[in-house]
């Protein structure tokens, strides 16, 4: 039913949460999940430069993307679940609901609830309620257990 499953992770419980899940309809449909996660340089970072963030902190959201990339991998590998790994760079909001799912022929969404926390997600919005409002891909929410 499903052949390529995209997981965005942020690090957060909520993340790790839908990535169990991912991996459990992996292995009832023999799918791909595709872990993804986003560096994100739009915010707070305009006038920092073409790439929207000093170098410095790119490297330091780089080493941090790379470190949650790496458990999930270990994650995927420890279910027996085939995987492909992307750090991307940009909008975290419009990669997960638009520019991934049409370039990897996505066919679901398994994301979190939210992992950012209350105030943030009061200023710059859910990335999680974006994509469900904007995707074109069937999304499943997974939230916190219990």
């Amino acid at each position: 039913m499903y052949k390529n499953i995209l997981v965005p992770l942020d690090g957060s419980k909520n993340s790790q949460l839908a990535l169990e899940e991912a991996c459990k309809l992996a292995k009832q449909f023999d799918s791909t999940i595709h872990l993804v996660t986003v560096i994100n340089n739009t915010n707070f970072y305009y006038g920092a430069g073409a790439a929207g963030m000093p170098p410095r902190m790119y490297d330091d959201q780089r080493d941090i993307a790379e470190n949650i990339i790496n458990a999930a991998k270990k994650y995927a590998d420890s279910q027996g679940v085939k995987y492909e790994s992307s750090i991307d760079t940009g909008n975290p909001k419009n990669i997960i609901a638009h520019v991934y799912p049409d370039e990897h022929d996505v066919d679901l969404i398994v994301i979190g609830k939210s992992g950012v926390d209350a105030i943030n997600r009061v200023l710059i919005g859910s990335t999680t309620a974006f994509v469900v409002r904007n995707s074109t891909t069937k999304v499943l929410v997974v939230n916190t257990k219990g």
